[in-house]
This record gives C-alpha cells, sequence and structure tokens, in this order.
C-alpha cells in the first residue's frame, strides 16, 4: 500500500493495511461468499469502477483476498484464509458501533439505521450472527437454512460460533422463512420472542430452531454494557 503512518506501532501497520475507504466494507461483502466485480460495485454504493478495481488489487497483492481465475467463466473476488481472519476483528468493531451510537443522545444516521425495517438482507444475515455469538449453547452443532425476504442464507453453527454464507445448497437440519422487519423488530424487542414465532415459517429439529430463533428473538445477552437494552430503546 502507497500510503504508510510511518510508525513502529503494529495498530499503524495493521491501519497501513486495512485504515484505506472502502477497504473494510470489501472484506465485509466478502464474509458472506464469494462476488462479482459488479456484485461488489452494487453493493458499495458511491465506490467508483477505478477505486474499487485498486481497492481489490491491493487486497489481492495483500493475500486478504483471492483474485478469480482467469478461466472462471463468473469471475468472482473470494476471501482468502488471512482475511476471513478478520472476522472476529469486525464483528467486535460493529457491537462498538451499537455501543456508541447508542449512547449518543442525539439521532444520527447510525442510529436511525439500527431502527430501520427495511435493511438489506445480507445486512440482518450479519447481524444474526453477530449476536449469536452471545447466545452459546456448548455441544450444539448445525447448520440451518433461512430465507429473508426470500434471500437464501446457510448458518453453521460450530464451538459456540456462527458463520453465514449466502445460498442454501448445503444440507440443513432445520430451516425458517421470515422478513426483514420480523428480525429487525425482535432485535429490538419490540416483539417477543413467542411473537416473533409465530411471524416465521420454519421446519425441522426443534432444538436448533430453539437456538436460532433466540439468536434474534433476543431473551438472553448482547455485548457488554447491555447493548441488548439499548437496541430495545
Amino acid at each position: 500500500m502507497a500510503r504508510t503512518y510511518n510508525q513502529e506501532c503494529v495498530l499503524a501497520f495493521a491501519l497501513d493495511l486495512l485504515g484505506e475507504r472502502w477497504t473494510l466494507l470489501i472484506i465485509r461483502e466478502l464474509f458472506l461468499g464469494p462476488r462479482r466485480f459488479a456484485d461488489l460495485q452494487e453493493a458499495l454504493p458511491g465506490i467508483g469502477t477505478n477505486l474499487l478495481s485498486k481497492r481489490l488489487k491491493e487486497l489481492v497483492e495483500a493475500e486478504l483476498i483471492l483474485a478469480p481465475a482467469t478461466n472462471e467463466m463468473r469471475s468472482q473476488y473470494r476471501l482468502a484464509p488471512k482475511g476471513d481472519q478478520l472476522r472476529p476483528a469486525i464483528r467486535s468493531l460493529m457491537c462498538w458501533s451499537i455501543e456508541y451510537f447508542m449512547d449518543l443522545p442525539e439521532s444520527t444516521p447510525a442510529r436511525d439505521c439500527i431502527y430501520c425495517d427495511n435493511l438489506q438482507p445480507d445486512s440482518v444475515a450479519l447481524a444474526i450472527e453477530l449476536f449469536a455469538n452471545y447466545q452459546p449453547v456448548d455441544p450444539l452443532n448445525y447448520v440451518t437454512h433461512a430465507f429473508i425476504d426470500g434471500h437464501p442464507y446457510t448458518f453453521y453453527y460450530m464451538n459456540g460460533e456462527m458463520i453465514t454464507k449466502r445460498g442454501a445448497d448445503t444440507p440443513a437440519v432445520a430451516r425458517i422463512e421470515t422478513d426483514v422487519a420480523t428480525i429487525m423488530q425482535a432485535l429490538r424487542k419490540e416483539i417477543s420472542p413467542a411473537e416473533t414465532r409465530a411471524r416465521l415459517k420454519a421446519d425441522g429439529d426443534e432444538t436448533v430452531l430453539k437456538h436460532f430463533i433466540s439468536c434474534f428473538a433476543l431473551e438472553g445477552h448482547m455485548p457488554d454494557h447491555n447493548t441488548q437494552d439499548k437496541l430495545a430503546g
């Protein structure tokens, strides 16, 4: 990367690599699975074609993402293992963001976003992953499908951690169909877990369904400092 803080500090070195505008958002988009260049551009309104190309080139050179194979008909960018290792750090930053903006006394675009019921399904799928990691059940391991406003996702819950991917091709033991509004209202505790369950379609292993739905129809704990209560207003 061309720009540098020129400081002998591991945080500065990380920011040299990741601190440029759009970089972390590109990585966030790839958490859910491979994306074509056009998909990334559509998901990141405001980024120009040249800048997206530059950022992707930088991330490939840093071995954080993998470039499309030259013979691939529908060329897609994928996270490399080193890029996927950023997932916990980005989750923590998202939790910090909720804490920070919900503590502000005035309305902000970030706070308004939390109270919005028409977010993109991808954002809501990532929110379920985020909050699932504060609903640990050991030794429960499972794969489930969720269709959010018709968009398919697969949720892998293994060893107390959830990972979300687009698509529903992997065999699963449970399945739900729901919508963005239901999930967001449940996260904000505007509807009860019982009402949440009544508003969605579910079938499969009941133990799995109970845990998975609890990841957004919140009854337990969220991140530290009572973030769950802040979401509830």
